[in-house]
């Protein structure tokens, strides 16, 4: 497993080429697919309401409009009342974001995130699978271009502390 660690004070891990150039897609079917441990790093407290942000994990862009356009992404945060990693679904459909909270994991236990993309005939049928198994749906419009997201600390906080995890596709 990749060990990918966001420095204190930054939103993204340093990376000698980001996400939208490591994958970019033509129209078509694919299937993104990464497993994930959280480690004890990744415990963290944020005054205000800034604990309940999420954080992001992976995921793609659609068109040259803008993350906050049209994308979909898996996302977590630490819930410090549960000890765990809450992950959820995280879509911006036409500037308006929705959310869906799908499962919680605890720190050091790994959990297999999968985003499936189906191509019809005007729209995309997007598939969000949480350890083998479909935990949401989406329809968004088909646009020619999609590239992908990475991993990323907040909405407008930056990672308190050295933030780790681990992945592989």
């Amino acid at each position: 497993m990749g060990k990918q660690t966001i420095r204190k004070g930054f939103h993204r891990p340093f990376q000698l080429i980001p996400p939208c150039l490591r994958f970019f897609s033509i129209r078509r079917d694919f299937v993104i697919s990464r497993t994930f441990v959280f480690t004890k790093s990744c415990r963290y407290m944020l005054d205000g309401g800034d604990q309940m942000d999420w954080n992001k994990l992976f995921g793609f862009c659609y068109g040259v409009n803008g993350i906050h356009a049209n994308s979909v992404r898996f996302v977590w945060r630490y819930s410090p009342s549960r000890n765990m990693v809450e992950i959820a679904t995280y879509c911006y459909k036409n500037r308006k974001r929705i959310y869906k909270i799908v499962d919680s994991v605890c720190i050091g236990k790994p959990i297999y995130l999968s985003i499936s993309r189906r191509v019809d005939i005007e729209d995309d049928i997007i598939f969000f699978l949480c350890d083998l198994k479909v935990v949401d749906r989406i329809i968004m419009e088909s646009n020619k271009f999609v590239f992908g997201c990475g991993l990323y600390f907040g909405g407008n906080r930056t990672a308190p502390q050295d933030i780790t995890i681990y992945s592989e596709s």
